[in-house]
């Protein structure tokens, strides 16, 4: 039995604690904040193949507020609707989800210790960092640095959606330089609006195109955040006799897309916990099983992030064209981008190509 060191109680600190406890570790977690899930500065939309893949450790259920159909995607000044009759994704409240992760930790034996911010002196010499993107475990070993970051600005806003089911998504880099914009019904008369902007850009003037595109006055003050959208080139190492482990956002187990990490970071952290006291299996599993998916996102997204908007409307027409709206409604996925590559889509191309219904 080991001692294991969580830094970070958020979902990916939370499910690594629950991951090296049922391996057999004691834990103890380092968080900063008062209570966990706070500040709430994420979204709460995720896929829900991805929240079944952390079944184990939560029932998402509980804190569902919204099932989401679909989602129309706008590419400059043309609509892609990709939409299933069975919902896709759902919108939970995400501090009160992040809440329960670490009271189910707690529960399974755990200790939190609520309040504590950790620079250089650790409980356990096996710690796991799951303290963020500006991670102090990652300062502290000298890990090399995320260089690629998203900011944010996010905010709940009274707004009638013409179909809750589903969200809307704005790409154009003129407006929203190298990221997107977002409206994410929560409910039939709220929604989370946001936008992005990867650095050395900044987000507020496409916080405010949003807010003019939609009609929105009176917008409460929106939160801010910041977001890897690449993966750290080293993620564990051996340091004398220490053990370090680096797991979620302090990973860069984000999606590029999205800025998405509950789904990776948290099925990268049941490893983390898994082998706590192994660095080198640890970065090498969870490279083998999400490396490929992860690197396929951060591809799409410096694609879409290339394009001037008359591209991407060039690109948005080709789509149409090809019916790629109707093929990514049966043959989405949310996180895994790898599944919709196959016979099915060749097949797809080949009958619009052909003309063959």
């Amino acid at each position: 039995m080991a001692k294991v060191h969580v830094v970070g109680a958020g979902p990916a600190g939370s499910i690594a604690a629950m991951s090296a406890l049922r391996h057999g570790h004691k834990v103890i977690i380092s968080e900063d904040h008062q209570v966990a899930g706070t500040p709430e500065n994420c979204s709460g939309l995720f896929s829900i193949d991805g929240l079944q893949s952390l079944s184990t450790f939560l029932d998402h259920r509980r804190f569902v507020l919204n099932h989401i159909h679909g989602a129309h995607i706008h590419l400059a000044d043309q609509k892609l609707s990709v939409r299933r009759k069975r919902p896709v994704g759902s919108v939970c409240d995400r501090a009160a989800m992040d809440q329960a992760l670490a009271a189910r930790a707690e529960s399974e034996g755990a200790r939190i210790n609520y309040g504590e911010r950790v620079s250089d002196r650790f409980h356990a010499d096996n710690i796991i960092g799951a303290d963020g993107p500006l991670s102090s475990v990652a300062r502290h070993f000298r890990f090399r640095p995320i260089r690629r970051h998203v900011a944010t600005l996010q905010a709940f806003i009274p707004y009638r959606a013409e179909d809750p089911s589903m969200v809307e998504v704005f790409l154009s880099n003129s407006r929203f330089p190298g990221f997107f914009a977002w409206v994410i019904p929560r409910d039939e008369e709220n929604a989370e609006f946001g936008v992005g902007a990867e650095f050395p850009d900044r987000p507020l003037e496409p916080w405010g195109r949003l807010l003019k595109m939609k009609s929105v006055r009176g917008a409460p003050h929106p939160k801010g955040a910041i977001i890897p959208i690449e993966a750290r080139p080293q993620t564990a190492m051996r340091s004398g006799r220490r053990n370090i482990l680096l797991a979620g956002d302090a990973a860069g187990q984000v999606k590029s897309t999205t800025g998405g990490g509950v789904i990776f970071g948290g099925n990268c952290a049941a490893i983390a916990g898994r082998h706590a006291t192994d660095p080198k299996r640890y970065e090498m599993e969870w490279r083998f099983k999400h490396g490929t998916d992860l690197a396929m996102h951060l591809l799409i997204h410096d694609y879409l992030a290339s394009m001037s908007d008359r591209e991407m409307s060039a690109f948005g027409k080709r789509l149409k064209k090809l019916d790629c709206d109707s093929y990514l409604s049966r043959h989405g996925h949310m996180d895994r981008p790898t599944r919709m590559i196959g016979p099915a889509i060749l097949l797809h191309l080949l009958k619009n190509m052909t003309g063959v219904a």
